[in-house]
């Protein structure tokens, strides 16, 4: 689903409420604690706030004996109460704060967006489940691509990487002949670009030569 959808269902809950007898409460609604849109609605008793915000976080886990880190943005349609002492109806706009973080949640919903985000209206969006699938097979395909290649190892080889080995600790005399590999390691990183790594294993010590 595009941001469209969203649009769409914040309109619908919006309608709901008013549907309901609930009149737009506008002294509350100045400000800004970081929400995409929020409008306050009252029945004179009491006030509601419907508000869309954006989140993002991280969880851990592991499968298969490897450990993941799961990243996810994603928007939430929220439905709360206001439990701050504010009078509905007022026309005060100096004392009357409603704080995001202390409604009463009367209803959430997610939206998680899947894939890279490129702004909301080239965004794709879906439930928690889809975007982990997807965080998984960027894994799986990163996996895939990880084609590390021996490079030969060879005289020449050795003499072009011994100034870098000289520059690494307890290194500083060493000859051709203390280099006892040269590996070019060429891969696919997770972002999709190719990276060639090398690594250099002298005096028993192993070097990233990037």
């Amino acid at each position: 689903m595009r941001f469209e959808y969203i649009n769409r269902k914040f309109t619908e809950t919006v309608t709901a409420w008013i549907s309901r007898g609930y009149n737009i409460n506008s002294a509350t609604m100045g400000g800004h604690q970081g929400e995409i849109a929020k409008i306050d609605l009252t029945d004179g008793k009491e006030i509601v706030r419907i508000l869309l915000t954006e989140e993002c976080k991280n969880e851990r886990t592991e499968k298969d004996g490897v450990r993941r880190i799961y990243h996810y943005d994603l928007i939430a349609l929220i439905v709360g109460r206001a439990t701050d002492q504010v009078t509905p109806n007022g026309s005060d706009t100096f004392n009357s704060t409603i704080w995001n973080e202390r409604l009463e949640v009367l209803r959430r919903e997610e939206f998680y967006c899947i894939g890279e985000r490129h702004g909301r209206n080239e965004a794709w969006y879906g439930t928690k489940e889809e975007a982990t699938a997807q965080q998984e097979k960027r894994w799986d395909r990163y996996s895939a691509n990880w084609k590390p290649s021996g490079m030969e190892v060879s005289e020449k080889a050795k003499a072009i990487v011994l100034p870098f080995v000289r520059r690494q600790p307890k290194c500083k005399t060493a000859k051709v002949s203390d280099i006892e590999s040269v590996t070019k390691h060429d891969f696919v990183s997770r972002a999709g670009n190719r990276v060639v790594k090398y690594t250099v294993k002298a005096r028993g010590m192993v070097f990233d030569l990037h």
